[in-house]
């Protein structure tokens, strides 16, 4: 005699029960056999066979054994409750002191594995409430543990812990460990009972408000998670429902230019970075119409299929950006630079700022979450050669990249616990030129002030208690730096979040024309309060709307400086593919030698510091030119301040002997003075490197002896 092959479970499409034709009698023999050695595991997958006699002799086998753990006996209880010696040792394991009730055993089993066979009258009877209160909680809470930690409760199993608990409560047990995981299950469910609605509106909701707020942005989504978080009561619920529903429509009054809506009287933590979101929106209506149109023509590929929709908001950024790149290429005789295009260029800085929008979050997908910024740029580059994009300069590539760069930045800033306050320094000597707008006069001019509090006002405006200080510092003895960045201010748009002043701070003899500048408006804002400090450089290399980077790592424990790196991995447009020169590595990694620092990029012109240990360390920053920045990192090192650098993508085109030239020997004669004026002497220590560089007679001379034999020494990871 043979039978057909069952439907196997899902943990055992391998067993032989399942996987081919045999008598029955083998059948039953080898699960009898399972059923009398399997582990917990096993036993669990063996009681899914309903397949006569297989399973009455698996039921035999599994009621005989006296060494199943309670877990397992819980669960043989509850899908086979007539058999009697698995039910009186499980009674006897929830009855550890005697006597105990069969029926309460064969209820608790149920309750923990088969809620849909749980006999609610007897839950309701007296006799249960009596074995409630006898049964161990201990050994009640062991066998119901899983079930205890469900997120929620079907309705069966919610209405048996209920009368359970209640039982138990009504005989004073009601603060051991079984009543508290009971009360904190029962609240969930009763919780998600009231959030349900608010939930299952909640797709929709977002794709309504994301209409009239740029896409779907990460503002959106904290707001309408804090608003479900806020509700704990059938009222609280009714008013957020109503709340949700006049959201909708005061964004879509505003989006219209009606600005009469009652916005000031609706609850909710986020409404204020919500309604900003709204307003940066509407000043850009037209590029949002390009983002529509983009997506709609990215939700089919070239060869009929569809991007994953993680993946589309990126695919969309990245056409709407390279169609902008070869739009510009085609009217110029040469290609801009990455900073004229995507900076100093208002469509440009717009269209780049839209798609950073986008991708904190479109139609419900934010493929920040899913990606690292090293794999995004190897999916940026992969589309460049799938489609075959040739743009000068590779301009597309850079937007792309700077994009995901600006929209983490902006989720960073957005997320933060607390409104950020910054002070930032920039220095500027001889810069009057930069500080023009471009126009037939001034075809080099970048409008560099314009630019960076258009960038920072972009980063802030979903944040409206971000506060900055800008401080321009001008250091030249005619001020003239100052005179054009005074001119342009007088008409510049105002921000309210953004204070910019100027300030002229004549260098001293031997200062230099960063150096000595930075580290007065250090000191300035310092003293102002500022509780973060940074710099940067006039020049439009570094965008001031990737600041959110060095200040997500910034608000670490113990860590007192940030450099917005070129060199990390994720980073990306300042460096020749084969990067630096020789003679800069070499530098670096003399500098690092000589003052204990690991760190990939310390002379970055971009940097972030935490005021207590800025202010522990500043009073001993003596050098005061180009290679400030490594005497003022290894002090925040040695106050107990922890350096980490943050990938950035700077707007920047190397050009093969355009690079601005720097004495390497000064610099690195001046780390030498540093690292002997702090105790750190390298006549005490080995130094490999600068040993090398000192044999050799200079850089560029120990850089051009370096051979296979002698290669330069690997840069050093950036840190976690």
């Amino acid at each position: 005699m043979t039978t057909s092959t069952p439907s196997a479970g899902a943990d055992t499409p391998a067993s032989p029960l399942f996987t081919r034709q045999a008598p029955l009698l083998e059948y039953t023999d080898l699960a009898a056999h399972l059923a009398a050695t399997a582990d917990a595991a096993t036993v669990r997958t063996l009681l899914t066979i309903s397949r006569q006699p297989a399973a009455d002799r698996i039921a035999a086998a599994l009621d005989e054994r006296t060494d199943l753990p309670v877990e397992a006996l819980a669960l043989l209880v509850a899908v086979r409750p007539g058999l009697r010696s698995a039910t009186t040792r499980l009674k006897e394991h929830l009855f550890p002191a005697g006597r105990g009730c069969h029926r309460f055993t064969r209820a608790i089993a149920a309750l923990a594995h088969r809620p849909e066979s749980l006999e609610l009258d007897f839950t309701a009877d007296e006799r249960f409430a009596e074995a409630a209160a006898e049964a161990d909680p201990g050994a009640v809470l062991g066998v119901l543990t899983d079930a205890l930690a469900a997120p929620r409760l079907d309705l069966r199993r919610e209405e048996g812990l209920r009368a359970l608990t209640v039982a138990r409560a009504a005989r004073g047990h009601i603060s051991d460990p079984l009543a508290h995981a009971a009360r904190q299950v029962l609240e969930r469910t009763r919780l998600a009972a009231l959030t349900d609605p608010l939930l299952r509106r909640r797709a929709a909701l977002l794709e309504d408000l994301s209409r009239h707020t740029g896409g779907l942005t990460r503002a959106l989504q904290v707001w309408f998670d804090d608003l479900v978080a806020g509700v704990g009561t059938p009222e609280q619920a009714r008013a957020a429902s109503e709340y949700l529903d006049r959201a909708c429509a005061h964004l879509a009054a505003a989006h219209h230019g009606d600005h009469h809506g009652d916005h000031a009287a609706l609850p909710g933590q986020r409404w204020q970075q919500v309604t900003a979101t709204a307003r940066a929106a509407r000043t850009a209506r037209a590029h949002h119409e390009r983002w529509r149109q983009a997506w709609h023509d990215t939700l089919i590929t070239a060869d009929g299929s569809r991007w994953a929709d993680v993946q589309r908001p990126l695919v969309t950024a990245y056409n709407l950006l390279t169609v902008h790149a070869r739009e510009v290429c085609g009217d110029l005789p040469a290609p801009p630079t990455p900073a004229q295009c995507w900076a100093s260029d208002p469509s440009g800085r717009q269209l780049l700022h839209l798609a950073a929008d986008h991708l904190t979050g479109c139609d419900g997908q934010r493929p920040l979450e899913h990606f690292d910024d090293a794999l995004l740029i190897a999916f940026t580059r992969a589309l460049t050669k799938n489609h075959r994009d040739k743009i000068p300069a590779a301009l597309h590539i850079h937007a792309m990249i700077a994009a995901v760069k600006a929209a983490r930045s902006k989720a960073f800033i957005n997320d933060a616990t607390a409104d950020p306050r910054i002070g930032l320094v920039i220095p500027m000597r001889d810069e009057a030129g930069r500080i023009s707008a471009p126009s037939l006069q001034a075809p080099d001019g970048h409008d560099a002030i314009g630019v960076k509090l258009a960038q920072l006002a972009w980063l802030f405006d979903a944040r409206p208690g971000a506060r900055a200080h800008v401080l321009l510092v001008d250091e030249a003895p005619d001020a003239a730096s100052a005179r054009a960045a005074r001119a342009v201010l007088e008409t510049a748009p105002a921000h309210p979040q953004i204070h910019i002043s100027v300030a002229t701070h004549p260098a001293r003899i031997g200062d230099s024309a960063k150096g000595g500048a930075v580290l007065w408006g250090l000191a300035r804002l310092l003293n102002d309060g500022w509780p973060i400090l940074a710099y940067t450089d006039l020049d439009l290399t570094y965008p001031l709307d990737q600041l959110g980077l060095l200040l997500h790592r910034l608000d670490q424990p113990g860590v007192g400086a940030v450099i917005g790196s070129r060199r990390t991995g994720d980073a990306y447009g300042y460096y020749p593919p084969a990067g630096p020169t020789p003679t800069a590595t070499l530098y670096r990694q003399a500098a690092c030698e000589l003052l204990g620092l690991e760190v990939g990029d310390p002379q970055a012109g971009f940097k972030a510091f935490s005021a207590p240990f800025l202010r522990a360390v500043l009073p001993q920053v003596h050098d005061r030119q180009l290679s400030f920045d490594t005497e003022l990192l290894a002090l925040v090192q040695r106050a107990g301040g922890s350096i980490t650098e943050t990938g950035v993508c700077s707007l920047h085109r190397y050009t093969e002997g355009l690079a601005a030239p720097r004495d390497y020997d000064a610099m690195l004669a001046a780390v030498h003075a540093q690292a002997t004026r702090h105790g750190l002497d390298p006549a005490t220590r080995a130094t490999p490197v600068y040993d090398r560089i000192r044999k050799a007679g200079s850089l560029h001379a120990a850089a051009q002896s370096a051979t296979p034999a002698t290669p330069l020494l690997p840069l050093s990871p950036a840190p976690k």
